[in-house]
């Protein structure tokens, strides 16, 4: 297994094919369709793939890693220069076990960071920004930018919308600016959160750790919370912008109200509401100001989360969301503001511009000659033929048979096809059975008959 992982150690996302047991589930939550099944296995297309580690948390088995960055993180806290961890706001949802957020931030400490930091503070700023261009008026339609796994869906699957991204910086870019210009422009900085689409974000973070990787350098120190001496975040501490990894953070930090007579802000979380969403805008069907979309289901349920963190039910995603609440109503509570508004107005003078590019890699729709012959083969020769069951890890047998025809898919996949060639199968041996049972009392005749000469 370690072989198999080291051998593609730079892929984000890859499928360990010993514990694969081919049930299609990752092909069925991938919006990107970046897994291909081939000679009955999964496997993830790197350059298709845009990191949103959705096949890491249906993967019941197991079988899907992502691209780990521990040996670098301990490299650049060992090197010469200083070195600076910067805490996603999600943090109070992964660690609920440390009541105390210093303890947490000694631990982190502890690894060989010389500051740790808050990126919620960079969510401030963010959060300025899009306040300005929201208050700005008669801009057009703008989608959010904040996640890395919709700014790559979009660059890659939608680039007619890449125009429409917001040219703002994220909260974790935002944040690495801020602290260069503090600390001083050799300063390493490690990421540290639940998204694995962020180790592929930008070029100014030097790691990437995930929530996960984070929980294995510390169980490696065997310090726990009660070793350590608390301490606070290094400066400078944030706002509002600690609630950014929840449902709606955005639009909470910037002070928006969803009010459903007169928003202009739609909000899509989670795979299915975020391509409907994005579906709808290109074709011109909704025209809200603004579209806050997001991979998941707010930061708190990123692949990046430790496993028991991130289980698919209400209760985890809304203890979390909790737990994220509670922080932050504290920190408000004990908030230096005059402190925090000082350091808005130093730092809002940096540049938060962002450019971005179509990177189009769709593919041509095939022939519809080409389409039909591939649904015969499957034995889908009328509309009534076509089940549409999503078995297979497509919406429509007409998608199956298009990924088909594109190398990404196979016809075994076809669950209803299978089981008519299982029943066929099953027909042939009975038939062929019968034969011999046919043969064999003929022979058995034969050989009576023989005797009586």
């Amino acid at each position: 297994m370690e072989k198999d992982i080291h051998k593609i150690k730079n892929q984000l996302v890859g499928t360990i094919k010993e514990q694969c047991r081919v049930c299609y589930t990752c092909v069925r939550e991938c919006p990107a369709k970046a897994i291909k099944i081939s000679n009955g296995q999964a496997e993830v297309i790197p350059e298709r793939c845009i990191g949103c580690g959705n096949c890491i948390k249906v993967c019941s088995q197991n079988a899907k890693f992502f691209r780990k960055e521990i040996d670098i993180a301990h490299q650049l806290t060992r090197s010469e220069s200083p070195c600076a961890a910067i805490i996603a706001p999600s943090f109070p949802a992964e660690f609920s076990e440390i009541k105390n957020h210093r303890l947490f931030v000694s631990l982190v400490r502890a690894l060989g960071f010389t500051y740790v930091s808050e990126v919620a503070f960079g969510a401030d700023l963010v959060a300025a920004e899009y306040k300005k261009l929201m208050n700005a008026g008669n801009y057009p339609p703008v989608i959010s930018s904040d996640c890395p796994a919709i700014v790559s869906y979009i660059e890659h699957y939608h680039p007619d919308l890449v125009d429409s991204l917001a040219h703002i910086d994220s909260p974790m870019v935002a944040m690495s600016k801020v602290m260069r210009a503090k600390y001083g422009e050799d300063l390493k900085i490690v990421f540290i959160g639940p998204c694995i689409a962020k180790k592929d974000e930008s070029d100014k973070i030097d790691a990437v750790l995930t929530f996960r990787e984070l929980r294995e350098m510390i169980a490696k120190t065997g310090l726990k919370p009660a070793q350590v001496t608390p301490s606070e975040f290094d400066p400078p501490l944030s706002g509002k912008g600690a609630i950014f990894p929840v449902s709606r953070g955005l639009l909470n930090t910037v002070g928006v109200k969803e009010d459903i007579f007169e928003s202009s802000v739609i909000v899509a979380e989670g795979r299915s509401d975020f391509q409907e969403a994005i579906k709808e805008f290109e074709s011109g069907q909704i025209a809200q100001e603004h579209l806050e979309l997001l991979c998941c289901e707010g930061c708190i349920m990123g692949p990046g989360m430790s496993p028991y963190a991130y289980v698919s039910s209400n209760s985890k995603r809304y203890r979390k969301q909790a737990s994220v609440s509670d922080y932050v109503i504290n920190k408000l509570e004990n908030l230096d503001r005059e402190q925090w508004q000082r350091d808005i107005d130093e730092y809002s003078k940096i540049d938060l511009f962002r450019e971005f590019k179509s990177k189009d890699i769709r593919l041509p729709r095939p022939d519809e000659d080409e389409i039909k012959k591939v649904l015969q083969k499957m034995g889908k020769f009328e509309p009534s033929d076509h089940l549409d069951c999503g078995a297979c890890g497509y919406e429509s047998c007409q998608d199956h048979a298009i990924a088909i025809i594109r190398g990404l898919a196979e016809h075994e996949m076809c669950l209803p096809y299978a089981i008519e060639n299982l029943h066929n199968y099953v027909r042939e041996l009975n038939i062929s059975n019968e034969k011999l049972a046919n043969t064999q009392e003929a022979l058995k005749q034969s050989e009576k008959l023989a005797g009586l000469g």
